[in-house]
C-alpha cells in the first residue's frame, strides 16, 4: 500500500509541476500572456454565436494548439538562450523554425475562424 501512496505523491507532483508551468509561463513570457489574452476574446466572441459542439471542437483545438506551440517555442527559445550566450546562426534558425510552428498553428485558428464565420454569413 506504501508503494500506491508513493506513486500518488509523485504523480501530484508531477501535476504541481506542471501547473506551475503554466502559471510561470503566463506571468513572465509576453507571446504566452498575448496569446492567453487571444484565446480568451476567442472563446467570449464564440459564445456569442450558436456553435455545435463539432464547432467548439474546432475551435477549442484551435485555441490549444497554438497555446501548446507558443509553449513549446518559448521553452525553446530559453533554452536555446541558456546554452548559447554569444549570437549563433544554429540557435537562430533553431529560433526560427520553432516560431514558424506557432504561426502555422495561428494560420490553423485563422482558418478554422474564417470558416465557422463564413458559414453564418454566407
Amino acid at each position: 500500500m506504501d508503494w500506491l501512496i508513493a506513486s500518488i505523491k509523485r504523480l501530484i507532483e508531477k501535476f504541481s509541476h506542471a501547473f506551475e508551468g503554466l502559471w510561470q509561463g503566463i506571468l513572465y513570457d509576453r507571446s504566452i500572456s498575448i496569446q492567453i489574452l487571444l484565446a480568451t476574446i476567442s472563446v467570449i466572441f464564440f459564445s456569442f454565436m450558436k456553435l455545435n459542439y463539432i464547432e467548439w471542437l474546432f475551435i477549442i483545438s484551435a485555441i490549444f494548439f497554438v497555446l501548446i506551440s507558443e509553449y513549446l517555442n518559448s521553452a525553446i527559445e530559453d533554452v536555446c538562450d541558456l546554452l548559447v550566450q554569444k549570437y549563433d546562426l544554429h540557435v537562430k534558425e533553431i529560433k526560427n523554425i520553432a516560431a514558424a510552428s506557432v504561426l502555422l498553428a495561428a494560420f490553423y485558428a485563422i482558418v478554422v475562424a474564417f470558416i465557422i464565420i463564413g458559414r453564418r454569413i454566407l
